[in-house]
């Protein structure tokens, strides 16, 4: 009976730790090309969204910049995640709302490009920045050419 008790407990016990470790010993998702790619994660849980679908983020959160390790081998060792971690958080709540894991080339290329706006804005506050996101080929031009009796825009593609 007593055997019995112990089998029972310590088998699933085995079962859940060996699951663990091989699961934990699984490399961090990768794309294509075998290298760890960029995640984007927004966690909107404990934040108010508005009608509109924009989300309010309280003056409180911080940003902080991190590594971390994506889990340990069979021997127990931490294997690191190569990318940097860009984290926004609330320090009272507990609560992460972005996280954005990246390369070290793209990592490399933001903090090149943060770094060339600030001194630019450092030396003159009125500079703006304003990079070109939209492919102007892919924005839709229309033009109004007449109201119908319901009230209406009647709408065409333009030239």
């Amino acid at each position: 009976m007593q055997r019995f008790i112990r089998t029972s407990i310590l088998g699933p016990l085995v079962v859940c730790g060996f699951l663990t470790v091989v699961f934990a010993a699984n490399p961090a998702t990768t794309d294509n090309s075998g290298t760890q790619s960029n995640q984007f994660y927004m966690y909107t849980g404990a934040l108010q969204v508005q009608d509109s679908g924009v989300v309010k983020i309280p003056s409180r959160y911080r940003w902080s910049v991190e590594t971390s390790l994506r889990g340990y081998d069979l021997s127990g060792k931490p294997l690191p995640d190569r990318r940097i971690m860009l984290r926004l958080h609330d320090p009272n709540q507990n609560f992460t709302a972005l996280t954005a894991q990246m390369d070290l080339a793209t990592a490399t290329k933001l903090h090149h490009e943060l770094g060339e706006i600030i001194i630019k804005k450092l030396q003159n506050p009125d500079y703006q920045y304003r990079p070109q996101l939209y492919r102007k080929d892919q924005i839709p031009t229309k033009r109004i050419i007449g109201i119908d009796a319901s009230g209406t825009a009647i709408i065409e593609d333009a030239d």
